[in-house]
């Protein structure tokens, strides 16, 4: 009987340790770089002023290869945005606004299988230019959310912008817009996402 109440103890103890390992163990996201290049073929800015439609690269880096997992938390910078010819429309970044900051905000899926990386960015200041009657507008003081779509091996796949942004054309803006083109800055190096 004590050997078995001494055995019962051992497995309730290694359950609890392994508990306590594994939600320790999730706590945290590594990355397999600290900088980043996403190009977008087309990001779509819309609102009350019509959609106007261009090609979009940013770059950025982030404060460390180790994230908490804590929201809000800030976890890097976009450094760089690039607008290219659009295909209607016209846009600008407006480039004094940079670097715009990115904070963490939570993931999708199921531990140990992330399947998306939420973020938040602050800080990003366009104007647009509408296809249909040119009127200009200032987009700026929203908080488009960055996604990062995640590998059941860990590879980030592709990152999505969403979000919306007042405007001084009393409309608010909406920008959407995918990228199948996320690496490494300066590489053609798919970025990993582990937990540990």
């Amino acid at each position: 009987m004590k050997l078995f109440k001494l055995l019962l103890a051992v497995a309730g103890a290694t359950v609890l340790l392994g508990a306590l390992v594994s939600s320790a163990s999730a706590a945290r996201l590594s990355t397999s770089s600290q900088t980043l290049r996403a190009g977008f073929a087309r990001v779509n800015f819309s609102g009350g002023f019509g959609t106007t439609e261009c090609p979009l690269t940013l770059e950025g880096s982030l404060h460390t290869r180790t994230i908490a997992k804590t929201a809000g938390s800030l976890i890097g910078l976009i450094t760089r945005a690039i607008l290219g010819a659009c295909i209607r429309g016209s846009a600008t970044i407006l480039t004094a606004t940079l670097p715009w900051h990115v904070r963490y905000q939570s993931f999708s899926g199921t531990l140990p299988n992330i399947t998306r990386i939420n973020t938040d960015v602050a800080g990003s200041a366009f104007q647009i230019r509408e296809p249909t009657f040119g009127i200009t507008c200032l987009a700026s003081g929203g908080f488009p959310r960055g996604i990062y779509n995640r590998e059941a091996a860990g590879a980030l796949t592709s990152a999505e912008i969403t979000g919306t942004s007042p405007t001084n054309c009393g409309a608010e803006g909406t920008l959407s817009g995918t990228s199948n083109s996320l690496t490494v800055l300066g590489a053609a190096t798919r970025i990993t996402i582990t937990l540990i």
